[in-house]
């Protein structure tokens, strides 16, 4: 009698099965890290559209909410340059336009569904936030 060599059925059977194991525990963290290395996305945009306000404020007296009108801070998109987030400008939520502003990321596409930190913002005063503390 010849001995086989090579794999049986069920060995092959068990290989499988690990590999769906380990790729079931791997593939949502991965996926986890890949939202969470996006926000630096926001991040640039959003500090940014800070240094332009700023810029706008010396020239004009008053900040703006204008972001791509040539008008306003000329970013010349109202998207972050790797367009995972669309970006907007407003006065803040304690004064005027002409006093302060807040700038709002929020999550598009792919990147919508990072839960966690659906907005992203930053204002005037420095103040850094979203939809939880860890956004930053």
């Amino acid at each position: 009698m010849k001995n086989a060599s090579g794999f049986s059925l069920i060995e092959l059977m068990i290989v499988i099965v690990i590999i769906g194991i380990l790729m079931g525990i791997s593939l949502p963290a991965y996926q986890g890290y890949v939202l969470r290395s996006h926000r630096t996305d926001a991040h640039s945009a959003l500090l940014d559209l800070a240094a332009r306000q700023e810029r706008f404020v010396a020239q004009n007296n008053s900040y703006t909410n204008l972001i791509s009108e040539a008008k306003g801070l000329r970013l010349g998109r109202t998207t972050s340059a790797e367009g995972f987030y669309n970006l907007e400008a407003a006065k803040c939520d304690t004064g005027t336009l002409a006093t302060c502003y807040k700038l709002t990321a929020k999550a598009t596409g792919s990147q919508a569904s990072d839960t966690d930190c659906s907005e992203i913002t930053y204002d005037s005063a420095g103040t850094k936030g979203g939809t939880t503390d860890e956004c930053w």
